[in-house]
């Protein structure tokens, strides 16, 4: 076959879908490999092609490549969704054609969504496209041919049950036809399971190959991908919320002091435990701090006393998110480490991390379009070193989850395999499991959690599906494959919990 260049890049297009296909579709487990190696390869594959590569460009390129491997390497659901959309997120704005103007922050969701619908109309500029050449009219019609098939099976699967359900003539003249070809034995013999994955292959093949040229073509077309100018104004009249939210803020300051000097009697006499001052203190004064940086970033003045009030609002919010981070610290110090917890602490750093990133910005008086830019990449990072810092491992290894009666494992069994926990839980429910034994040596009230997460992942291991392999998830496997969980079953099973 002599194709042209363009016919050359779509060929790769038609292999990479059905790679896809493959790799992605598929029953049972979340294919965690399968799904990172086909994002690897089409944020290489569309890097290659691109036209304009900006020092942005090859950032937002190795922020999805990290993303897309760590797929691979973390198995806990929160975080493996997260790390899939980061993937996806900075893998468009690798696809996204330079803007004149930079985007703010509603313009990297509208422009992602934007440039999606705007790719699905774009007319392609690849395609089959062979040399001229008499030799070649049999392959190209070949090709057609095989396209056409495929669209005529997947219309049919749609459009003949509809009509059926409509009309119990046309269904009976279906059903003759279908007894008199002996489909139906046909499909018993392959398999009801087999068919609908490889017609699920076949509907994401088209799409693919229908969707990938069209992103492709629009990655390099100038366009703007920009907020229509009505909703996107830049400045609001918001020194008045601004003067009076930082006055409820210095009055709120005060009243904070004698919160936290307050004896626990008074506490007492208030209605609040220490625990619910903590845990309600961090929630609320995370929000405040949120709001106070929508209002800063929302209100950029460009009088003294616009000024003035926003650093005077910016240190607040700092000051609240030192609050919160205290009174999360101080809940940790008293019951150890959980998902929240340390998702909490993620979450205000990250605030504060805006406010410092911000006021720098506005101290060099640079345009707010590069603190947004700076604001997207330290995101990424934070994600990065959540990944790094496996909060699973974490509570398990450093500070474990705790309550009145000590070690808390009824929330430590909840922990995903990336904890690399499972062994040593099996050993001490081994251990301490039997009748009878004290609360404060194993408070463990759902000892079924555990068995079924580790035969869980024998059942998945047993017959390894290289699509599904995922790595720290492996790793558990391999120290509790020898386990034994029958017997636990059957001490717990019909145990009431």
């Amino acid at each position: 076959m002599n194709l042209t260049g363009r016919g050359k890049i779509y060929l790769s297009v038609i292999i990479l879908a059905l790679l896809f296909s493959y790799l992605i579709v598929n029953l049972n487990y979340f294919p965690y490999l399968g799904m990172a190696a086909s994002l690897l390869l089409f944020i290489l594959f569309a890097y290659k092609y691109k036209k304009v590569r900006t020092k942005e460009t090859k950032l937002y390129l190795v922020f999805a490549l990290l993303f897309s491997l760590l797929i691979f390497v973390r198995s806990e659901p929160l975080t493996s969704y997260l790390n899939f959309g980061a993937a996806i997120f900075f893998g468009f704005l690798l696809l996204l054609p330079t803007q004149e103007k930079g985007l703010g922050f509603t313009d990297y969701i509208y422009a992602a969504f934007l440039f999606i619908v705007k790719s699905v109309f774009t007319r392609s500029d690849y395609f089959l496209e062979f040399e001229k050449g008499k030799e070649n009219s049999g392959s190209v019609k070949a090709l057609d041919a095989v396209f056409g098939i495929l669209v005529t099976i997947f219309l049919l699967v749609i459009i003949l049950p509809l009509l059926s359900s409509a009309n119990p003539f046309f269904q009976k003249m279906v059903s003759d036809f279908w007894n008199f070809l002996g489909l139906e034995n046909l499909i018993k013999s392959i398999g009801f399971e087999t068919i609908f994955i490889w017609l699920f292959r076949s509907i994401f093949f088209l799409f693919s190959i229908f969707i990938i040229p069209k992103l492709m073509t629009s990655m390099n077309k100038r366009d703007r991908y920009l907020l229509p100018l009505p909703f996107n104004k830049a400045d609001f009249a918001l020194v008045f919320p601004e003067l009076i939210t930082a006055l409820v803020l210095i009055v709120f300051f005060v009243t904070q002091l004698q919160f936290y000097f307050a004896t626990e009697e008074t506490l007492k006499s208030l209605g609040l435990s220490h625990s619910q001052h903590t845990r309600e203190v961090f929630t609320q004064l995370s929000l405040v701090a949120a709001i106070v940086m929508l209002l800063i970033y929302n209100g950029r003045h460009k009088t003294g006393f616009g000024k003035t009030l926003s650093w005077i609002l910016g240190v607040q919010g700092i000051f609240l998110t030192l609050m919160a981070l205290k009174s999360d610290f101080e809940y940790i110090n008293a019951w150890g480490l959980t998902y929240k917890r340390l998702y909490g602490l993620t979450g205000v750093t990250w605030i504060t991390g805006i406010f410092i990133l911000f006021f720098e910005n506005f101290r060099q008086k640079k345009e707010v379009v590069a603190f947004v830019k700076k604001t997207v990449i330290f995101s990424g990072a934070v994600l990065l070193i959540v990944n790094v810092l496996n909060f699973d491992y974490l509570i398990y290894h450093w500070q474990k989850a705790r309550t009145g009666q000590g070690i808390d494992y009824t929330y430590l069994s909840s922990l995903s395999p990336d904890s690399l926990s499972y062994k040593e839980q099996i050993l001490k429910l081994e251990e301490f499991g039997g009748d009878g034994y004290p609360l404060e040596i194993y408070n463990n009230k759902n000892p079924l959690r555990l068995i079924r997460k580790v035969e869980n992942l024998k059942n998945k291991y047993s017959k390894l599906d290289f699509r599904t392999l995922n790595l720290l998830d492996f790793w558990q496997y391999q120290q509790i494959k020898s386990v034994d969980t029958e017997k636990f079953k059957a001490r717990y099973e019909n145990k009431p919990l």
